[in-house]
């Protein structure tokens, strides 16, 4: 559901130029706040700081312009803390991402022990040896290939299509006063 309220109008789509995400109004995904949600998440970084008032980028002290949606400190006062609903909508991220990537490595671990199998039935006698060799070394480099090279841009560009549906839905419950902490 878009802020506008209108079921049915679809999300904004993220803006890709040249094969990289540029950060939109629409679409405010910011890689500094992914960073640091993922640091306070763990536990390494308090929740505390200058965040944009519209989208929560963090904002060096002389910035009074975001440089992730262009909102003016001005326009939007500064925040002192990440909303805690926006943190969801940046882990739902991360969480998309991480299926995608992990079901393609799964899937190179499953190939390589087909391919070992199916050479241990096919091989002679101390042959075999080949097949286990290829069930440990080559199901590793299958599995890397597919879950860190094959798939990493499909599920980046997954994972912000989930970004921007769920910053929507952000935007409504902020409207409504429901994604602010106290």
């Amino acid at each position: 559901m878009a802020a506008t309220g209108d079921p049915t109008s679809a999300p904004p789509q993220p803006t890709i130029v040249d094969g990289e995400f540029v950060p939109t109004h629409d679409v405010p995904f910011s890689e500094a706040l992914d960073a640091m949600i993922a640091e306070v998440r763990a536990g390494n970084a308090p929740n505390l700081g200058r965040f944009c008032g519209y989208c929560y980028t963090p904002l060096d002290q002389g910035l009074d312009s975001c440089p992730t949606c262009t909102t003016t400190v001005d326009a939007v006062p500064a925040r002192d803390k990440i909303s805690r609903a926006l943190a969801h909508v940046y882990t739902a991220k991360r969480k998309r991402e991480g299926r995608y990537v992990h079901s393609a490595a799964w899937a190179g671990i499953l190939f390589g022990a087909a391919v070992s199998v199916g050479l241990i039935i096919v091989l002679p006698d101390w042959t075999k040896v080949f097949a286990v060799i290829f069930l440990i070394v080559g199901s590793y480099y299958i599995a890397s290939y597919l879950g860190n090279v094959a798939i990493q841009d499909y599920a980046y560009r997954r994972g912000l299509q989930q970004f921007s549906v769920a910053w929507q839905e952000f935007l409504e419950l902020r409207a409504r006063g429901a994604a602010e902490d106290d």
